[in-house]
């Protein structure tokens, strides 16, 4: 009887000059769910991870039940990697074969798998947002 978390929105402008209305997961407990539990995904739907300060981290692909791009960004805005086409898990995957992704981030954006190149997100490109 789990849910997907519902979080505020706010625009986020992409290379192409899409500007989408991301959810932004500001706290931590906002942050562990992310997009959980979510059985299917638009192409408008993106979730914006928002960190203290710049650091080394590993996303886990738990309970995310859609595939994912993953964009991790410096706190300039800036793209540090791209990790396209990241495959979603079961709710009884076991935990050794969930996928993990990481790079260096202040910032994750989680798009639909094939946004990422459909809007011409690559590492050294910038997207636009307010972090407040």
């Amino acid at each position: 009887a789990w849910a997907p978390q519902v979080l505020p929105k706010a625009p986020v402008r992409l290379p192409d000059g899409v500007v989408l209305q991301a959810e932004f997961a500001r706290s931590p407990e906002e942050r562990e769910i992310g997009m959980m539990f979510r059985t299917e995904l638009s192409e408008d739907d993106a979730m914006m991870f928002v960190f203290p300060a710049e650091q080394g981290m590993m996303f886990w692909m738990k309970n995310t039940l859609v595939d994912l791009d993953m964009v991790f960004l410096k706190a300039d805005k800036t793209v540090s990697i791209v990790h396209a086409g990241v495959p979603k898990s079961s709710m009884d995957t076991p935990d050794e074969d969930i996928a993990r992704r990481s790079g260096l981030a202040r910032f994750v954006l989680e798009l639909p798998a094939g946004a990422a190149k459909k809007h011409g997100i690559f590492a050294g490109g910038r997207l636009g947002f307010n972090e407040n």
